[in-house]
C-alpha cells in the first residue's frame, strides 16, 4: 500500500492542520472537524447538532448560497463525538479557505433566527422517528444507556430542541470551538507552493477566528443500566428486529480504538454474516433471507455493537444469534477452520478496501481529519493487521467481548401479540 504524502503542522494555539496531496485528481477538499459531538456534554441534549446549523448563518445570509458563488459544495455533519464542515471545488482555493474558516470562526445566533430553526431541526428529528430502525435503536440504547447523551438522537428530542437559545448556542460554542479542538485538512493535487500556501492560510486564519482553550477531556465510560433484556414494540409493518452487544472492555485492549472496530467486525461477519454456515442454515430453515446488517460503534462515553436484520421467526433468530455469540462458542473448537478461513477473507477484503478508499478524496480525507482527532494512524493499521496471526485476532476479540452482554429488541404487528 503506497502511502500518500501528508504533510502535518501544529501550531502553537493548539491547532493542528494538514495536507493530503493525492497526484492527478482535480478536485480539492478542505475541511474542519472539531472534537465536539452530541455525545459529550452540553447544556441540553443535540446542541452540537443545533450548532452545525446555525453556523452557517451570518449577517449577510447563508453562508452555503456563498460556496455556490464560487462553484463549491459545502456540507456538515454532526456523530457522537465530533462536528465537521467540508467544502469542495475545484477552482478559488483561496477563497473557499477563508469562507469556511468565517463559517466555524464567525457565529451569528439570534432570538429570529435560532426560533427559525427549531422546527426546521424537529422536523428532521420526526422523519427518522418514523423508520422502523430508528424505533428499535433507540429503544435499545435508551434501555441500556438511560437518558444519557449517548442514547439520544444526534439531533436531541422535540422537548431539548424547543429549549435551545441563542445564549446556549453561544455557550456551547465559545466552550468547545476553540483551537486545541479543531483541526483542518486539505486533500488534492496541490503543488509545493500550493502546500506552503494553503499551511499559512490555515495558521492566519485559525489565528484570527479561534480563540485558546483545553483540549477535549477523555469521558468516562456511561454505565450500563441492567442489561441482557429483550423488548417487544407494538406497531411494526415489518419483522424487524436488532440486538445490540455493549463492550465494557473496549478502551482496555488495543492502543488503536479502530483496530478493536475493525476486528470486531471481521468477528461478528465470521460469525454471522452472509458467509457464515449460521447464515447459511437460518436461511435453509426459511429463518432469514437477507444478511445481518453488522456495525460496531465506539465513543468516549462507551462502546456497542449493533445486529440489524429482518424475519417472521425474530424470537427463535434472535436465540441462536444469542446461543452463537455465547463466550463458550465465540471461537469453539468445533468453528475454528471455519473461523480462521473467514478471518483471511475478511482481513483481504478489508486490505483491499482500505486501498481502494485512497481514491476517495473526500472519503479519505474525512477519515484523516477523524484520525487527527483520535490520534489514529490508518496506515500502522493496516501494517497490523496484514501481520496479525489468527491466534492474536481470537484472542483480542475473546478480551474485547468480556463483560458484554446482548441486548434485544423487536417490532410486532398487534395481532402477534
Amino acid at each position: 500500500m503506497i502511502k500518500p504524502e501528508i504533510i502535518r503542522k501544529d501550531f502553537p494555539s493548539g491547532f493542528k492542520a494538514q495536507v493530503i496531496r493525492r497526484k492527478g485528481f482535480n478536485q480539492r477538499f478542505f475541511g474542519i472537524i472539531v472534537d465536539f459531538g452530541s455525545a459529550d456534554p452540553q447544556p441540553v441534549p443535540g446542541l452540537a447538532h443545533f450548532l452545525e446549523h446555525k453556523l452557517f448563518a451570518a449577517e449577510e445570509g447563508d453562508l452555503s448560497l456563498e460556496f455556490e458563488k464560487m462553484g463549491a459544495s459545502v456540507n456538515a455533519f454532526t456523530s457522537f463525538n465530533e462536528t465537521m464542515y467540508y467544502a469542495s471545488g475545484v477552482k478559488n482555493v483561496g477563497p473557499m479557505i477563508d469562507l469556511l474558516f468565517k463559517l466555524v470562526g464567525q457565529p451569528y445566533f439570534t432570538d429570529e433566527n435560532v426560533a427559525k430553526e427549531i422546527p426546521i431541526i424537529q422536523q428532521e428529528l420526526a422523519m427518522y422517528q418514523d423508520e422502523p430502525d430508528w424505533i428499535l435503536g433507540d429503544r435499545l440504547l435508551r434501555g441500556i444507556y438511560g437518558d444519557c447523551n449517548l442514547a439520544i438522537d444526534v439531533a436531541g428530542t422535540r422537548e431539548s430542541i424547543a429549549s435551545v437559545t441563542k445564549e446556549k448556542l453561544q455557550a456551547a460554542y465559545d466552550e468547545n470551538y476553540v483551537a486545541a479542538r479543531m483541526s483542518f485538512v486539505a486533500c488534492g493535487d496541490f503543488t509545493d507552493n500550493q502546500v506552503k500556501t494553503i499551511l499559512r492560510q490555515a495558521r492566519k486564519l485559525s489565528d484570527q477566528y479561534l480563540r485558546p482553550g483545553k483540549p477535549q477531556k477523555e469521558a468516562d465510560l456511561v454505565p450500563f443500566l441492567p442489561s441482557g433484556q429483550d423488548w417487544n414494540l407494538i406497531g411494526g409493518e415489518v419483522p424487524l428486529f436488532t440486538a445490540a452487544i455493549p463492550l465494557p472492555n473496549f478502551k482496555k485492549v488495543l492502543a488503536s480504538r479502530d483496530m478493536s472496530q475493525i476486528l470486531l467486525e471481521i468477528m461478528l461477519e465470521s460469525k454471522l454474516g452472509a458467509a457464515s454456515h449460521w447464515f447459511a442454515r437460518a436461511r435453509q430453515a426459511g429463518l432469514i433471507s437477507q444478511p445481518l446488517q453488522i456495525s460496531v460503534t465506539y465513543t468516549r462515553q462507551g462502546a456497542y455493537a449493533v445486529l440489524l436484520g429482518m424475519s417472521s421467526e425474530a424470537e427463535v433468530l434472535l436465540d441462536q444469534i444469542k446461543a452463537e455469540l455465547a463466550p463458550d462458542k465465540l471461537f469453539s473448537k468445533k468453528q475454528e477452520m471455519e473461523m480462521r478461513q473467514l478471518f483471511e477473507i475478511h482481513k483481504r477484503s478489508w486490505l483491499a478496501q482500505t486501498v481502494r478508499s485512497l481514491d476517495n478524496l473526500s472519503g479519505f480525507a474525512v477519515e484523516m481529519a477523524e484520525e487527527s482527532l483520535d490520534e489514529e494512524d490508518l496506515f500502522a493499521n493496516v501494517e497490523q493487521m496484514q501481520a496479525m496471526n489468527f491466534a492474536d485476532y481470537r484472542a483480542y476479540c475473546q478480551e474485547l467481548c468480556e463483560g458484554a452482554s446482548i441486548n434485544t429488541a423487536r417490532l410486532l404487528e398487534e395481532d402477534d401479540q
